[in-house]
């Protein structure tokens, strides 16, 4: 039997409000809506609501605005927000400041309903504002499994397409090189399944020894090998109910592949050592960053293993083919380390991003987090500039042009920060032959600094 409960819709689209008062309304709640920010945050002043679902952009009063309104008059409400993809970072920040959720637009009526089940279910003393371990561990908030920015047309649909295929029991085989985002994905899917309150676990195949990998995955008895002093349940039976990540699936040694196999086909699991099989009900997501059909015809990865597990298949493309993201996430990762280390980060400044453009990265997404977060440490004012990046491979030639003498001002630097900033200044003086004015123009300080700087090296030689 459904509960009745009380919800605001806030949203400043007559039609978003009438879809999603529509989708409710089937699931038999009492609604009401309010078209902007101010006019809601009334209506909550005179009555008690179970639920606010709030647009994040809206005149009058935005979302975040309404959010910290609501926790700081009422902070037993719940709160859902809604965002579209170029303002998730700001849904991110809300759920530091209190929301139970967002939800990213466009999103289904299932979402809805399935983040609404969730959010009413939750006990009152979890919704509040978060708690001091919530707020105080960053990265747990910094990891947040849907925080994934992105302009990119196709990464856009396959979001989209992750979405409606969360309701599904098939598994999912996610293949993109190192670096892409592959395990964020997984975590997207399982948020927008209903699963989504049910254990998310993860298992590396490729960090463990082949004996290892199959007591992490199927657990064992005790005494059933040396070492097995006590009973152990495996990472399947610790999922149930929820979703496993077999991350670098096509590492899995052949005999532990065949096993996994049945697994997958019998839903259930033989623990080492065990008599009887174990019944799981767990959602498979896979992960790899090799080609799976070149291993089958190398007979390194089962053919029939690879059918099972590509139901689903998703290809998520590497940054270097989705360049009109690197802007949005430099400054995204330029404020996400700038809060972490206390540093006021306002943005970056544009002569950086054309040069992150140029960057071939080899390594995307989690290369290019690396760089930002090392030049958030660099950045002595409140915008990061070209002097602030230093890259570590010969890859960084391709982003900024040689000089004179066939050296690159981002190139090959080792050593501490302050030692690696000394070498760039020194190196771009001698390269505009003790210009400073032209030096300081290269590196994006001002001429005062650059003279400090020099000051400060002629103090400690």
């Amino acid at each position: 039997m459904k509960t009745k409960r009380h919800i605001l819709i806030v949203d400043d689209e007559p039609d978003m409000r009438a879809a999603l008062t529509a989708a409710l309304k089937r699931e038999g709640h009492d609604l009401k809506t309010a078209e902007n920010g101010k006019d809601a945050l009334g209506l909550v002043e005179i009555e008690d609501f179970d639920l606010v679902i709030s647009d994040v952009k809206m005149p009058k009063m935005t979302g975040a605005e309404l959010l910290k309104a609501i926790k700081e008059l009422k902070p037993e409400t719940r709160v859902i927000m809604m965002t579209a993809y170029g303002t998730i970072d700001n849904a991110v920040e809300s759920m530091k400041q209190g929301a139970f959720d967002y939800l990213l637009k466009p999103f289904s009526a299932d979402v809805l309903v399935s983040t609404v089940t969730r959010a009413l279910q939750t006990d009152t003393a979890m919704s509040t504002a978060p708690s001091d371990a919530a707020t105080e561990n960053d990265d747990a908030a910094a990891i947040d499994p849907r925080q994934i920015v992105t302009q990119n047309k196709t990464m856009q649909e396959l979001l989209t397409f992750a979405e409606n295929v969360a309701y599904s029991q098939s598994t999912v085989l996610i293949s993109g090189e190192t670096g892409t985002g592959k395990e964020l994905f997984a975590r997207y899917i399982h948020q927008c399944s209903p699963r989504a309150d049910k254990p998310f676990l993860a298992v590396n195949c490729a960090a463990l020894p082949e004996g290892l990998l199959e007591s992490e995955l199927f657990g064992h008895e005790k005494g059933s090998f040396t070492g097995a002093i006590t009973a152990k349940q495996g990472k399947f039976e610790l999922a149930h109910g929820g979703t496993l990540l077999l991350d670098e699936v096509t590492e899995m040694s052949l005999p532990l592949q065949a096993k996994l196999l049945r697994v997958l086909q019998e839903h259930e699991v033989d623990k080492v050592g065990g008599k009887e099989p174990i019944p799981v009900n767990v959602r498979v997501i896979a992960t790899t960053n090799r080609d799976p059909k070149a291993l089958i015809a190398e007979q390194k990865f089962r053919e029939d293993l690879y059918y099972r597990l590509n139901v689903i298949p998703l290809k998520l493309p590497p940054l270097r083919e989705r360049k009109e993201d690197i802007p949005v996430l430099a400054d995204h990762f330029a404020r996400k380390h700038g809060q972490r280390n206390n540093k006021a980060i306002a943005g970056v400044a544009d002569e950086t991003k054309k040069l992150l453009q140029k960057y071939q990265w080899q390594g995307n997404v989690r290369e290019f987090e690396n760089i930002m977060e090392r030049a958030v440490l660099l950045c002595n004012a409140d915008t990061i500039q070209p002097s602030n990046l230093f890259m570590d491979d010969d890859a960084a030639t391709a982003a900024q042009p040689a000089s004179a003498n066939g050296s690159s001002p981002l190139g090959n630097f080792r050593g501490t920060l302050q030692e690696m900033e000394r070498e760039l200044i020194l190196r771009t003086l001698e390269e505009t032959e003790g210009n400073k004015t032209k030096a300081a123009e290269q590196l994006g300080i001002s001429i005062r600094t650059l003279r400090n700087k020099l000051t400060e090296y002629k103090e400690k030689a």
